[in-house]
């Protein structure tokens, strides 16, 4: 069920920003892109724990680092800190 959720939650991301990009013509990241797909790997990393998979869950904890470094330095961008 977890599985489930995290990957709808990804799929929710790609459709948010392939709808910014194609349709808005922004080539910008989108918060909302970034945040669900985060929150999207977490659910998986949490399930692969669950499952004692802990290849998987190491994997997908990688794949939820990697987008918090870019939407904090899209944050960052947005306020003029960096």
């Amino acid at each position: 069920m977890i599985t489930d959720i995290g990957l709808i939650m990804i799929i929710v991301a790609w459709v948010f920003q392939i709808y910014k990009t194609l349709a808005k013509k922004d080539l910008q990241f989108s918060l909302t892109f970034l945040s669900c797909y985060i929150a999207g790997c977490l659910l998986l990393t949490i399930a692969g724990f669950m499952q004692d998979d802990m290849t998987s869950a190491i994997l997908q904890l990688i794949c939820a680092i990697l987008p918090v470094i870019v939407l904090v330095s899209v944050i960052r961008l947005k306020k003029g800190v960096w």
